[in-house]
C-alpha cells in the first residue's frame, strides 16, 4: 500500500511574505480607485486598461486647460454669465455633467475591477467594493448636482429674463456692441424699479415703490428719481388703450371713472398697472400680444411722467425682497428717525383720530444691521410721517443694497438665490446682456448716486402736477453743471498754483442727493 503524499505546508515566512503582498496589492487598489476619483482614468494607467485610462486622462486635461483658459482671459463672474446668459450651452453643459459623471463612475468601478487582486480575502474584498460604491455615490451625485444646477438655472434664466418683442418683432432696449466695453454706443440706461404688492386682501397690483434708475454707463453715475404712489393726472401715452376711456390723455380727466367706482380709490399712479388689467378683461383683445397690460402701461406711463426712455423694467414682489436681502447677510443701514421727530414704528396705521394703532415695534436710530423684514418695513413705513418720507427711505435702502451685495457671497447661495429669483422677480432684460449688466453695476457701485425726489417739498404737487417743471428738474439731475475752477490766490506764480499736492488716502465714497445732501 503506498502512502498519500503529504501536503506541504508553506513555511511561516512564506505565509508572512504573501500576507505582505497581499496587504500591498489591497492598498494599492484602494489608492488606483482614489486616484481615479480625483481624476477620471488616472487610476486606470496602472492597469491592463491603460490605453483606456490614459484616453480618459488626456480628455480630462484638456477640458480643464480650456476651462482655466476661459477663465483666466474672461474672468469667472463674466465666464458664469456668458454661460448663464446662453440657455443652449445650459442645455450642453447638464448633458455633459451627466454622461461625464456616468463615465467617472464607470472608470472608478473598472479600475477597481483591474486593481484588485485575484487571491484577495474576502473581507477585504468587501471592503474594496465599499470603498468604490462610496467613490462611486461622491462623485455622481456631484455631477447629479451640476446638471441639477445647470437646468435650474437654464429654467430661472428663461423665467426672470423674459425680452419680449415690441409690435415690430424687436426686443426693446439698448443696443450693446461687441468689444472691451459693451455700453460704448449707449450714454445713458434708464432703468425702472417697482416694488409690486399684490398682498392677500389686496385687489390688483399696487406698485408703492416706483423708481427711476438713470445710469451714466461712463462714468457709472446714478440718478434714482423717485415717483410718489399719489400722484394724479398723469399722462396717458397716444398709443395705449386706456385712451378709450380717458381720451383727454390724462388719467382721471374729465372725471376718475376708479373713483365713481370706489371713493377711497382715486386716479392715482400707483393704481394704474390694476386700471389697465382691469380694462383688458372688460375688453378682450384690447392689448393685442402683451403678456401684461398693467406691467406694459404703467412703464409708459411713467416713461411719459419723467420724460425719458425707459429701457428696462424690473418688477420685485415685496416678500422676495425680504429673502433676497436675508440672500445676501441683510444691509447696514443708517436709521433715521420720523420726518416728524420720534422713532420710526414697524407697521401701524393711522386712525381717523389721528393716533397710530397696530404697532409691532420701534426702529432705533443709528448704523445698524438689518435683516430683510426690518429692511422691508424701514422702507415701507410711514404711519409716523408720510409719503414722502417713505420714498427718500426706498431711496437709501436701494444705494445699501447696491452698494453692499457681494456676489462672491451670493454664489455661495446660488441655489436659494435661483430660486428666490424664479419666484419674486421679473424683468425684460435679455438674458445674453447679463454680462454687460454685471459691468455696469460694477461702475455703479465705484460712483456716486443721486436722488430726485418729485414731492411737495421740491416744488412738485402731486395733486396738479407740472410735467414741464418735472422734466427740467430730472434734466438738471442728469447734466448736473460742472465745478467752477478755484481762482489762483493773488500774488501766487502759475507755477506754484498748478504743483502737484502731497499724495493722499483717497476719502471713502459717499452718495449724495440731487435735492437732500443728508438723505441717507
Amino acid at each position: 500500500m503506498v502512502a498519500a503524499p503529504r501536503r506541504r505546508v508553506a513555511a511561516p515566512e512564506s505565509r508572512e511574505t504573501l500576507r505582505r503582498d497581499l496587504a500591498h496589492h489591497f492598498r494599492r487598489a484602494l489608492g488606483l480607485t482614489a486616484l481615479g476619483t480625483v481624476i477620471p482614468g488616472a487610476g486606470l494607467t496602472r492597469t491592463r486598461s491603460r490605453v483606456i485610462g490614459w484616453v480618459l486622462v488626456g480628455i480630462t486635461v484638456l477640458a480643464v486647460a480650456t476651462v482655466a483658459w476661459f477663465l483666466l482671459t474672461h474672468g469667472v463672474m463674466k465666464s458664469g454669465l456668458a454661460l448663464i446668459g446662453r440657455p443652449e450651452l445650459l442645455r450642453v453643459a447638464a448633458m455633459a455633467f451627466v454622461v461625464g459623471g456616468l463615465v467617472w463612475c464607470a472608470s472608478i468601478i473598472l479600475t477597481a475591477i483591474r486593481a484588485r487582486p485575484v487571491s484577495l480575502d474576502r473581507t477585504r474584498t468587501r471592503l474594496l467594493a465599499a470603498f468604490t460604491t462610496v467613490m462611486v455615490l461622491l462623485v455622481g451625485g456631484t455631477s447629479y448636482k451640476a446638471a441639477e444646477y445647470a437646468s435650474i438655472t437654464q429654467d430661472t434664466i428663461q423665467s426672470v429674463f423674459q425680452a419680449p418683442p415690441n409690435r415690430h418683432g424687436a426686443v426693446d432696449g439698448p443696443e450693446l456692441v461687441e468689444g472691451p466695453d459693451p455700453w460704448a454706443n449707449t450714454p445713458r440706461v434708464n432703468i425702472l424699479l417697482l416694488g409690486s404688492d399684490a398682498g392677500v386682501g389686496r385687489v390688483g397690483t399696487r406698485t408703492d415703490s416706483m423708481i427711476v434708475a438713470s445710469i451714466n454707463t461712463q462714468t457709472g453715475n446714478t440718478v434714482l428719481i423717485s415717483l410718489p404712489r399719489n400722484l394724479q393726472y398723469v399722462p396717458i401715452p397716444k398709443a395705449s388703450p386706456l385712451r378709450r376711456l380717458y381720451p383727454s390723455g390724462v388719467y382721471g380727466k374729465p372725471y376718475c371713472i376708479r373713483q365713481q367706482a370706489d371713493p377711497s380709490d382715486g386716479c392715482l399712479l400707483n393704481a394704474i398697472w390694476t386700471e389697465a388689467d382691469q380694462f383688458a378683461a372688460d375688453h378682450p383683445g384690447s392689448f393685442p400680444g402683451v403678456a401684461s397690460p398693467g406691467r406694459d402701461t404703467i412703464r409708459d406711463v411713467i416713461s411719459e411722467v419723467v420724460g425719458l426712455k425707459i429701457d428696462h423694467t424690473v418688477v420685485i414682489d415685496l416678500k422676495g425682497f425680504v429673502q433676497l436681502v436675508d440672500a445676501m447677510g441683510g444691509v447696514e443701514i443708517d436709521v433715521k428717525e420720523g420726518a416728524y421727530g420720534g422713532k420710526l414704528p414697524i407697521g401701524g396705521h393711522v386712525t381717523a383720530s389721528g393716533l397710530i394703532t397696530g404697532v409691532k415695534g420701534y426702529f432705533e436710530p443709528g448704523r445698524q444691521h438689518l435683516d430683510g423684514w426690518h429692511t422691508l418695513w424701514y422702507a415701507r413705513t410711514r404711519a409716523a410721517d408720510d409719503d414722502y418720507s417713505r420714498m427718500g427711505r426706498q431711496r437709501c435702502v436701494i444705494k445699501a443694497v447696491v452698494g453692499q451685495v457681494n456676489p462672491a457671497a451670493m454664489l455661495a447661495r446660488y441655489a436659494e438665490v435661483v430660486r428666490i429669483a424664479k419666484d419674486n422677480i421679473y424683468t425684460d432684460i435679455p438674458s445674453a446682456n447679463l454680462s454687460a449688466y454685471v459691468d455696469l453695476i460694477e461702475r455703479v457701485q465705484q460712483a456716486k448716486i443721486t436722488s430726485v425726489a418729485l414731492d411737495p417739498k421740491h416744488g412738485v404737487n402731486t395733486a396738479d402736477p407740472d410735467f414741464d417743471v418735472i422734466h427740467r428738474e430730472i434734466k438738471k439731475a442728469l447734466n448736473p453743471p460742472k465745478p467752477k475752477a478755484k481762482p489762483v490766490p493773488t500774488g501766487t506764480s502759475r507755477h506754484e498754483a498748478v504743483a502737484p499736492t502731497p499724495t493722499r488716502t483717497p476719502a471713502p465714497k459717499t452718495t449724495t442727493s440731487a435735492t437732500d445732501d443728508d438723505e441717507c
